[in-house]
């Protein structure tokens, strides 16, 4: 972290110390360097100089699905900020078009869209974390994902090359996409809209708040789902506690006793404890059904990797 430290302040001067366990919505995570991106071309000139230099970087929203370390991450945070988080709205077609940077809130999006009669996002209400994120995802719920509304993402890849790609170039599938490999932020996303009656949207949207907030663990911190659905099988929550393993608990990390798909900071967890519990869950639940769930989440500055030991990003 030294030496990265003493790079980051002379190459990049803006640069500073952070907290993960302050960046995560898991509160879990030691120190990072962060560099705030507040522009395509901005992005574009840090991912070049750090590739030339071969310094790792890792892209960071509002950190709803990420497992930091709590040795911190070695390489270097680029956030991106309040220059990249506008939003453009526009019709066209009779197709509401809205143009949103990397930085702006999903949950903003969704309720903007629906005052404006736009349908499309309702799924959204609600989910925490970035326009960005949710590309790299493929955010959804209730039967529904944000690659359905994509025209087209800007991105800036290895060596600060910026390309535009359209949805199909994005390999979108079952919460994942050309992007989780690593190497590219995503800075832009345009979104195609279909027309909607506002207040029958504001209405819907509402409604689907109140079954979060009575269907999640909102009152303590956590990574939203932990788990992917295994096609061909039940709900993952419905899998962990049809296994005797709600309320498990390791550490100040323990498997919410209001959704089992979620894994709660009860207190002091550290990153050992919630990746112990996961691996705990996971060998579990492929003991008793025969089915190894994947993680949606990322893990953030382990050596080596997760819980299976592999590179994540």
């Amino acid at each position: 972290m030294k030496g990265l430290e003493a790079f980051a302040r002379e190459a990049f001067p803006p640069a500073r110390k952070v907290s993960l366990q302050s960046l995560t919505t898991w509160r879990i995570g030691g120190d990072a360097m962060c560099l705030d991106i507040g522009s395509a071309q901005a992005a574009s000139d840090a991912i070049g100089r750090l590739d030339a230099e071969g310094i790792d970087w890792f892209v960071l929203g509002r950190g709803s699905n990420i497992l930091a370390a709590d040795g911190g991450y070695a390489g270097m945070l680029l956030a991106p900020g309040a220059g990249l988080a506008g939003v453009a709205w526009s019709l066209e077609d009779g197709m509401h078009r809205a143009l949103a940077g990397c930085a702006a809130r999903l949950p903003s999006l969704a309720g903007s869209a629906c005052t404006r009669g736009a349908g499309g996002l309702l799924f959204a209400a609600g989910i925490p974390g970035s326009v960005g994120g949710a590309v790299c995802m493929n955010a959804g719920a209730y039967g529904s994902s944000i690659s359905e509304v994509l025209s087209d993402v800007e991105a800036v890849g290895p060596g600060g090359s910026v390309s535009r790609l359209s949805a199909g170039d994005c390999r979108f599938g079952y919460r994942s996409s050309a992007f989780q490999g690593g190497g590219c932020l995503v800075t832009s996303a345009r979104f195609r809209l279909p027309p909607g009656e506002a207040q029958a949207l504001r209405r819907e949207a509402a409604d689907i708040l109140r079954r979060r907030r009575s269907s999640f663990p909102l009152d303590l911190p956590s990574a939203g789902s932990v788990f992917r659905r295994a096609e061909g099988f039940d709900p993952p929550g419905m899998l962990i506690e049809k296994a005797g393993l709600k309320g498990t608990r390791v550490g100040g990390a323990r498997v919410s006793e209001v959704h089992a798909n979620f894994f709660v900071n009860d207190g002091g967890a550290t990153s050992s404890d919630m990746a112990s519990l996961i691996r705990i869950v996971r060998d579990g639940v492929e003991r008793r059904f025969g089915v190894r769930l994947e993680e949606e989440i990322v893990y953030l500055g382990f050596d080596g990797g997760g819980t299976d030991d592999k590179a994540h990003r």
